[in-house]
């Protein structure tokens, strides 16, 4: 597999793979869009904010279970 930085940059590069399968796995994984993932993986940061989104997730399964919460 070959690749080169979309933006420009010049960076690029190449890697052997055993099969074609695994090269396409690797470059498919490289090649997704992190913006969808940004509500799950927010930077460090905003820790704060992802704990209590946490927090507030288990307390509603909790609820939605019929058990107290922790």
């Amino acid at each position: 597999m070959r690749w080169r930085c979309a933006r420009g940059c010049g960076a690029q590069g190449s890697k052997r793979y055993p099969t074609p399968q695994d090269a396409e796995r690797y470059a498919q994984a490289f090649d997704r869009e992190d913006a969808a993932d940004m509500g799950r993986r927010a930077p460090l940061g905003l820790l704060p904010l992802r704990l209590l989104r946490t927090w507030r997730l288990r307390r509603r399964k909790g609820a939605d279970s019929g058990s107290p919460p922790p």
